[in-house]
């Protein structure tokens, strides 16, 4: 399987990685607007395939294999700003100048729940895949400790040399900045990803594990979204084990 992100390349989105989060974490010149989170797009689940229970409240679709659930929900601009308490610890969004928020990642939030085996194992892998079958890898946590050890807390200018790539893709929102490295917001960044991405494990009967799968930001025309988790497997009594993968389809949806 071909992944457009896959971990191969991080080595050479890291710098660009850094720039961003350099961005989220800046202090702005002069007057600011204050955070004006809103929902540019959406998402919802498909219900008629894959036999995908949806939650009409939430968005959230679930579902069932043998014993085992795994329910994919969705993470809007609005619940990502709601993380953390200062926008410039939420490693997940920049604030531009005029309160605009604008999403890194495309997030969902997953949950695997064994409901009646005696062990169920599962790795932190998912897919994303549009329907030009173009596909996206997860980002792991792995990938996020990288980021954050390579970040030069010494440096004051985004724009030089050192991170090329934040002036160039985004020279629009980030024009008006004077920017430095927030040490503190950076540490709590760190601390949210830490909590908040989905980590391999396993469950005994009845147990729930959740968390956030992270990949790349989607552009707005991928409309026909699958999210799909190859990695479940139940473990029986005698050591054989069943491998389980599931699949849930979304429509992503301008206002």
């Amino acid at each position: 399987m071909t992944y457009r992100k896959n971990r191969s390349f991080f080595g050479t989105q890291i710098m660009y990685r850094i720039g961003l989060l350099l961005l989220t974490g800046a202090l702005l010149a002069g007057c600011a607007a204050a955070p004006q989170p809103s929902i540019d797009v959406y998402m919802e689940p498909v219900a008629e395939r894959f036999n995908a229970q949806i939650d009409q409240e939430t968005g959230a679709a679930t579902v069932v294999k043998k014993g085992v659930a795994v329910t994919i929900k969705p993470i809007d601009e609005i619940e990502l700003f709601e993380l953390t308490d200062d926008p410039k610890a939420n490693p997940y969004l920049i604030v531009e100048r005029n309160g605009a928020v604008e999403p890194i990642y495309t997030v969902f939030e997953i949950v695997v729940h064994n409901r009646e085996h005696r062990r169920v194992v599962f790795d932190d892998t998912a897919v994303l895949m549009d329907a030009n079958g173009v596909q996206y890898a997860n980002l792991p946590s792995d990938y996020f400790d990288e980021l954050y050890d390579n970040v030069n807390l010494g440096h004051r200018n985004p724009w030089g040399g050192v991170y090329p790539y934040a002036h160039t893709v985004y020279p629009a929102y980030y024009g008006y900045y004077q920017s430095y490295v927030d040490a503190e917001a950076l540490a709590w960044g760190r601390i949210v990803i830490e909590d908040s991405i989905f980590e391999s494990g396993k469950l005994f009967s009845g147990a729930k594990r959740s968390g956030f799968l992270i990949f790349d930001r989607l552009e707005s025309d991928a409309t026909d979204l699958r999210v799909v988790v190859p990695g479940v497997w139940i473990v029986h009594s005698d050591g054989k084990e069943d491998k389980l993968e599931f699949k849930v389809d979304f429509k992503q949806v301008l206002p």
